[in-house]
This record gives C-alpha cells, structure tokens and sequence, in this order.
C-alpha cells in the first residue's frame, strides 16, 4: 500500500456520545488521501468499544488499544503509528467540517517552510460561537493557546518537538506542545474559515481546567518548563498588549483591568518564581 498524504489521529476514552460524529467528519473528508489511526485509551464504555470494533472493519481506519495514560500518550502512540507526512489530531468529542483538508493540505504542500496550518473553529456544546484563532509565534503563544488542538501540521515538526508531553494530562498538552514548536522556529498559517468544530461538555477536560488551583498550576508548569522564553519575552509582550489596547481606544483604567493585561500581569509574578523541578 502506497503511504497516505495525511494521518487523521482520534485519541479516545470513553467518547461514545460524540465518537460516531467525529468519525463521520472524517469520512465525508473531500480530500481523500489520508489514513485514521484511532488509539482508544483505556476505554471501558460498551457504546464506545462498540463503535472502536466497527471502526476497526471500516477500510483506511486502524484502531490501536494502550491502558489510559491520558490524551499526550495516546496522541503520541497514534502518530508513531500513523504513516503520513502530515498529521492532524481531533479528539473524539470534536468533528470536521468536510473541507478542512482540502483547505489546508494544499497549504502545507506548497509550502515546504511551513509547518502547521489551522483554521477559525466552530463552538459547540457547552459555549457558542466563532473562535477566530490567533496567531503562532512565540510571543502570540505567551499568554494563551492562539490555535485549536485540530491543526494540520508536518509530522517533522512532532518529531522535532518530540512530541506531546505526558506531564501535561489535565490540561494545556497541545499549548504546550504549539509553544515548543513555535520557539524553535516553526511557522504556521490561518486558514480564517470554521472548518473544525469544538465540543465542551460538562466532563470536558478544558472545563476540569478551569477549577479553582488547577489554572495556575496549569500556568506554573508551562512557565517552568519554557522559562528562558517567557523570561527572554514577556516584557515585549506585554508592552506589545498595552499598544494595541491603548490603540483601541481603551482608557488605562480598562487598560490594566483587561483579561489579557491580567494574565500577562500573573505571568511576570510567576517568572519571580525558581524554575519547577
């Protein structure tokens, strides 16, 4: 068998309720030069090992099992399973619109430089909406996550990286992982379409992240594990936010009082912090 353009990669861990769809997404893909590699995590829920059997028959699909170890694990066991120069992640809770490969292989095919390419992403579940995606570059990646874990990206660019870290499992693994590929040296580009659509529901892992304590540890081991960037850039940062809100309009007051000031105010208190161990 010749080797796919695209690996289409599906962690999954008891996703019954949205795996189908997410599925489907990437069946009614019109681009058809890709491969689903599906890692089940662990799952134990009879609807979801039904559907990772079904799966398992469909052709260009391969489902792989491992003990749940958690989205970075399992991210990683795909990829090193897949067999395509280009990987895009979707969590199972997540779907596709039909064109996002079409719009965003061409992209990568064209432009041997570049290493991911994203999209706006469609809001659904528990928040509504459009999320028009930032973005990527270190500074961008200071203060948030500018881009959606469903982002087409060159597999060299994972092996670079060297992958998804599993210290990560609450949380921020893809911001993580976006930073790590943004500080050494790798660019990406916007598609500015909703091709991807983001579930959050009440179990979701970006809602556990909200919880009182677990954001700023969250932030903490990100800044401990790339404190010489954010230590080397913050302070451009944050003059770069105060500009472009002062250029808004905003008075100091609402200046200072903004979200993004705050955060990047919470960033240089934790950067007084000594490195994690």
């Amino acid at each position: 068998m010749s080797e796919p353009r695209v690996s289409v990669v599906i962690p999954v861990f008891n996703a019954g309720d949205y795996l189908a769809q997410a599925l489907r997404s990437v069946a009614r893909q019109t681009y058809r030069d890709f491969e689903v590699v599906v890692v089940d995590d662990g799952s134990t829920d009879p609807r979801t090992l039904a559907i990772l059997e079904a799966a398992a028959r469909e052709p260009g699909v391969s489902v792989h099992r491992t003990p749940n170890g958690g989205p970075s694990r399992a991210r990683n066991l795909g990829v090193e399973r897949a067999r395509g120069a280009y990987v895009l992640p979707l969590d199972a809770d997540d779907y596709l619109a039909p064109a996002f490969l079409a719009k965003t292989v061409p992209l990568l095919a064209a432009d041997p430089a570049l290493g991911v390419v994203y999209t706006w992403v469609g809001l659904v579940g528990g928040h509504h909406g459009v999320w028009r995606t930032g973005g990527f570059s270190v500074t961008d990646l200071l203060s948030r996550c500018t881009i959606h874990v469903s982002s087409l990206y060159r597999r060299k660019l994972w092996e670079d990286v060297g992958g998804y870290d599993p210290r990560f499992v609450e949380s921020c693994e893809d911001w993580d992982f976006w930073l790590g590929a943004a500080k050494r040296g790798w660019t990406g580009r916007c598609v500015p379409e909703v091709l991807v659509h983001y579930r959050r529901s009440p179990a979701s892992r970006e809602r556990g992240s909200r919880a009182p304590g677990v954001s700023t540890r969250l932030m903490r081991s990100l800044v401990g594990k790339h404190r010489e960037i954010y230590v080397a850039n913050i302070e451009d940062a944050l003059a770069g936010m105060y500009e472009r809100l002062a250029a808004a309009g905003l008075t100091l007051e609402r200046i200072y009082d903004h979200p993004a000031m705050r955060v990047y105010v919470r960033l240089r208190s934790l950067l007084g912090r000594r490195p994690a161990a």
